[in-house]
């Protein structure tokens, strides 16, 4: 296709010389010839100076004052060249030339609206113009007036229709006026006529990218990439996508490939530790950051990065450190100051959190998520007008912020003044966020001071089934207390110190437990939760069995999940696995290291057992059949508790097939006190079980496809 620019190549043509020629003629082309001369080998001030020798025998030469036009303006001397272009147009006031070098003089002198002006005119006599229709195109999207723009484009396209720059331009103006459809529509165009087009290409899969139609963008960087081999951006840019697409496995292929083309580009190691990032892989995405920190040391983005992994793992000290190597770096982002100053309020350095935020809060005043954790550290250090004027402007901000509304609200109630203004606030959060335990606790709060408390306790107990929160329970055992229930205010109290040792809640323990008696129910209760309380369980256990005289042993970690799912992987010496015990639905299987399967359903009676406990269906409509001096005895039809009265803890289980179960070595485990140690003895007691329990951990959401048969 030809080629149209806005600026004109320099004229070439020589002086027509009649074979006779006069005296001024000939010094006129000596200089004009020596001009040429210089112009030719770039030294543009002496073919300016030869030029205006010429045309001091020649001055009324249009040609040469143009070509003196061409090079003032190569020469960026504007001014000289608007007054040679004043006298050409007092010599040859009609010439379209003329007309067109004053336009290129005003996009010289970036006056854009002249260079418009002059191209219209020149489109008067002669619309059919290609080059001019161009250039309008061209300046009218320089200005912004992106729609005339386009119809001076669509003017020249019905001229030259197989000008894939021009459809480009079109797409790209299009886009620019969030119009996508026509935005694709010409750029597809344009990729049809010349597949090679870069800008194109990359316009297109642009538009893929905000669409989020990955697939398509990706396919058009594919194609850039063969075009442009040696581009490592295009690479990342491409495994970013795939990252979007959580295809993570291609997008570390594409920055594996790049690592060993680019060795020395720091960008795609960091890209690697992001990846990493996304997988949950701390450990190898810091090993990333370092290696882009050692080819680049003047990057701050790995050091944020670290930043962020530290902060994740909670270490503070390194996160601390990282982010501000980043700043030291010209980090110039507002989450670094804001994870600076989260990281310093964990540390308990609240003035180096608030001057932190405030950095953050002034890079971006309208961010909520700042002020509102600025006003969390402002009543933390007791500036308490502050920490208001904070929540407040939250809620200027967001009128649904539910967590301003809500922590506003709570900042009253537990001050214990403006308690109506309190309710409304978090009845507001409460309307956006129903089911939020820590609403609902507030809102129990405010009613509690309001002595209000029915309406509190219904609110308080719900938030404490919802949420293990050691403020929560705290304030369900005050609300316990005011309505003269005392054993269940120090039960509400113990959970909540259990949760968090705080010195006040063990004050109120202390006071109220020394002349409590406990009711039998109430020391069942506690017994059983012990239970109850769980949905799944998982650490390590050895197993010990004495069968006839001998013993067997296994240790590994195993997996309890509710209903009735069990996994037990048995170690072997040096930790090589011996098999595995899987439990679903009462169904017991032993599965051998080369995937060979054994029903051991009614072999492993304790296993059963440990279901019936841990399920805790067997402790519904316990009633109490006797009490000696340091127990309870609660039965059903089908098995027999003994509680100590003193611990509150479950010691011996009986079922009604004679098996038995004595749990012991309880220990605190979140808000639970659970045994640690379990012996399981069989209805004839010739077979005794005892399960070592360690490195317990309660509710951890185990996935279901643990418990499946091995293929």
């Amino acid at each position: 296709m030809k080629k149209y620019y806005l600026f004109f190549l320099l004229l070439t043509s020589h002086f027509s010389l009649l074979t006779t020629v006069s005296a001024s003629q000939s010094d006129a082309y000596y200089h004009y010839l020596l001009g040429n001369i210089a112009q030719m080998k770039g030294e543009y001030p002496q073919a300016i100076e030869e030029y205006k020798k010429s045309t001091l025998y020649d001055s009324g030469s249009v040609y040469l004052k143009k070509q003196l036009v061409n090079l003032y303006i190569l020469t960026g001397d504007t001014n000289a060249a608007s007054e040679v272009l004043s006298e050409i147009s007092k010599v040859a006031p009609a010439d379209q030339s003329t007309a067109e070098l004053m336009a290129e003089l005003s996009i010289y002198n970036k006056k854009p609206e002249d260079a418009i002006s002059v191209y219209e005119k020149i489109l008067s006599t002669e619309p059919s113009n290609e080059q001019a229709i161009y250039n309008l195109g061209v300046l009218y999207s320089e200005t912004g007036k992106y729609e005339k723009a386009i119809l001076y484009f669509e003017k020249f396209l019905q001229i030259a229709p197989d000008s894939p720059d021009v459809y480009v331009s079109i797409g790209i103006l299009y886009n620019k006026l969030e119009r996508p459809v026509e935005a694709e529509l010409y750029l597809k165009k344009a990729a049809e006529i010349d597949g090679n087009s870069v800008v194109g290409l990359f316009a297109l899969a642009g538009i893929y990218e905000e669409k989020k139609d990955y697939g398509k963008a990706i396919e058009l960087y594919d194609k850039l990439l063969e075009i442009l081999p040696d581009d490592a951006e295009l690479t990342m840019k491409i495994a970013g996508l795939y990252i979007l697409q959580k295809d993570y496995v291609s997008a570390k292929k594409y920055l594996t490939g790049a690592k060993e083309k680019f060795p020395k580009n720091h960008w795609i190691d960091y890209y690697l530790g992001l990846l990493s990032l996304e997988e949950k892989d701390y450990e190898t995405a810091l090993k990333y950051f370092d290696k882009s920190i050692s080819i680049n040391k003047k990057s701050p983005e790995p050091h944020i990065q670290k930043g962020y992994v530290f902060t994740i793992q909670q270490n503070t000290k390194e996160a601390v450190k990282s982010f501000k190597k980043s700043l030291s770096l010209g980090a110039e982002i507002s989450d670094v100051d804001f994870f600076l100053a989260m990281n310093y309020e964990v540390l308990g350095k609240y003035k180096k959190s608030e001057s932190y935020l405030k950095k953050a809060v002034a890079l971006e005043p309208q961010n909520s998520k700042y002020r509102f954790e600025l006003g969390i550290v402002y009543d933390k250090l007791k500036k308490q007008e502050l920490a208001e004027k904070e929540f407040f402007s939250v809620i200027e901000i967001d009128s649904n912020s539910a967590v301003g509304c809500n922590y506003l609200g709570y900042t009253y109630a537990d001050k214990n003044i403006k308690l109506k203004e309190a309710e409304e606030l978090i009845k507001k959060a409460l309307e956006i966020e129903p089911e939020n335990p820590a609403y609902i606790d507030s809102l129990g709060w405010v009613f509690y001071r309001q002595k209000k408390y029915d309406e509190a306790l219904t609110l308080l107990k719900k938030a404490s089934e919802k949420l293990d929160d050691a403020v929560i329970f705290d304030h369900l055992g005050d609300c316990y207390l005011s309505v003269g229930d005392i054993e269940k205010a120090v039960d509400s109290w113990e959970i909540s110190f259990s949760l968090e040792k705080n010195k006040a809640v063990k004050k109120k323990i202390k006071k109220y437990r020394r002349n409590l008696n406990w009711t039998k129910d109430m020391i069942k209760l506690r017994a059983l939760r012990s239970f109850k309380g769980i949905q799944d369980i998982s650490g390590f256990v050895s197993a010990n069995t004495v069968y006839k005289n001998e013993g067997y042993g296994a240790n590994g970690p195993f997996f309890f999940k509710k209903p009735k799912q069990l996994r037990f992987e048995i170690l072997g010496l040096f930790s090589v696995p011996q098999g595995l015990i899987l439990m679903r639905q009462g169904t017991v299987v032993y599965v051998t290291p080369d995937k060979k399967q054994y029903n051991l359903t009614d072999d492993f009676f304790w296993v059963k057992d440990i279901f019936s406990i841990f399920d805790a269906e067997c402790f519904d409509g316990l009633d109490n059949v006797s009490e000696k001096e340091n127990f309870y005895i609660f039965k059903n039809d089908f098995v027999e508790v003994k509680v100590d009265k003193k611990e509150h803890t479950v010691s011996e289980i009986k079922f009604a097939n004679g098996s038995g179960i004595s749990p012991s070595d309880y220990k605190l485990l979140e808000k639970i006190k659970f045994p640690h140690k379990l012996d399981f003895i069989s209805s004839g007691g010739d077979i005794r079980t005892t399960l070592i329990l360690k490195k317990l951990n309660l509710n951890k959401n185990i996935k279901i496809d643990l418990f499946n048969l091995p293929e």
